[in-house]
């Protein structure tokens, strides 16, 4: 062991040796990359947080909402359906995660058709680098404000040949394919005031809701324009190849999309009631199987499976489902 007598011993020479292969050491040190333990954000996230997001979103509004919707940027026009908006950025909420969006993302409180009602301008993508915890925050929230149905929407590209664009899917049942990449938005501990943690998801889209929207659907006229379906839950932001979409299309998927399920989980997960459609924006690279003038409207090159345009009336008939179904529930049957 070294000791004064050692050192004393030593040359100057010796001793700037020593010096300088303690700084070489400590250098090498420093270059190594660090060990870093991932931190679930469900921990972020704990329950006492997320109740004091909700707590500030009643305390500027004074209003508890009863109903949620969540609508993503290409339908973001259903804000406009809100009467008497209250509009709270998210970088005004305590703790809660910063937006990637240019202009910024907002929730917005008020009522449509009497109904109270909190909506979300955009929705936070795994494929933009956000957890799926981030994902299922808003609906969080929003049911410890006080809702107690959610109706959710994004777009999606058809799997099913038959779809056209601007189809109007409702959705009956999903398959998450990223769910079972053993990606989640329930990691962490486990807090039973979230809900129960080990539960099934059938069930999980109301199907009475479901009924009533073909109803009215049919009282609108746009029934044409409206399917039920299996929804495919990718990772994105790459749409499928065709084997990919024939393998789809083999497990029964009708239509694929990026978004929309770690919401479901999340709403499922505190006994909300969900209804979710998605608007058809990229068609099928197949044909359709009846081969008429409707199909043949639908139908577009291979080569050509980029986001197309949806005619402004399907986008109306996307608000008018949202205000009637909202009108039935709190003022004709409240469920």
């Amino acid at each position: 062991m070294c000791n004064i007598n050692c050192c004393r011993n030593r040359s100057p020479i010796a001793k700037r040796l020593a010096a300088r292969r303690i700084l070489e050491l400590e250098e090498e040190e420093s270059k190594r990359p660090k060990v870093v333990i991932p931190t679930p954000q469900s921990l972020f996230f704990n329950f006492d947080t997320v109740e004091a997001m909700a707590k500030y979103i009643i305390g500027v509004t004074h209003i508890r909402p009863k109903y949620g919707l969540i609508s993503g940027k290409f339908l973001g026009s259903m804000m406009s359906l809100v009467e008497r908006p209250v509009i709270i950025p998210h970088a005004d909420i305590p703790n809660f995660p910063e937006s990637q969006e240019p202009n910024g993302s907002f929730f917005v409180v008020g009522f449509v058709m009497g109904a109270p009602i909190i909506a979300m301008s955009t929705r936070c993508l795994f494929y933009e680098g956000q957890s799926l915890a981030n994902c299922a925050l808003p609906v969080q929230v929003m049911r410890l404000c006080g809702v107690k149905t959610i109706i959710l929407s994004c777009i999606a590209a058809s799997v099913n040949p038959n779809y056209k664009i601007g189809d109007i899917m409702l959705i009956k049942d999903h398959i998450n394919f990223v769910g079972m990449m053993d990606h989640t938005a329930m990691e962490g501990p486990i807090d039973p005031r979230f809900g129960r943690r080990h539960l099934r998801m059938v069930g999980a889209y109301d199907e009475e809701l479901l009924n009533k929207s073909l109803e009215i659907a049919e009282e609108l006229g746009i029934e044409q324009s409206l399917r039920s379906g299996i929804f495919g839950c990718i990772g994105g932001p790459l749409y499928g190849t065709e084997a990919e979409e024939r393998l789809l299309r083999s497990l029964g998927v009708d239509a694929m999309g990026m978004s929309l399920i770690p919401e479901v989980i999340a709403a499922h997960q505190g006994g909300l009631r969900v209804f979710a459609f998605v608007i058809i924006t990229v068609p099928a690279t197949a044909k359709p199987e009846e081969d008429d003038a409707d199909a043949d409207v639908g139908r577009q090159p291979k080569r050509n499976k980029e986001v197309l345009e949806v005619p402004w009336p399907k986008v109306q008939a996307c608000h008018d489902l949202i205000a009637h179904l909202l009108y039935y529930m709190h003022n004709g049957h409240p469920i």
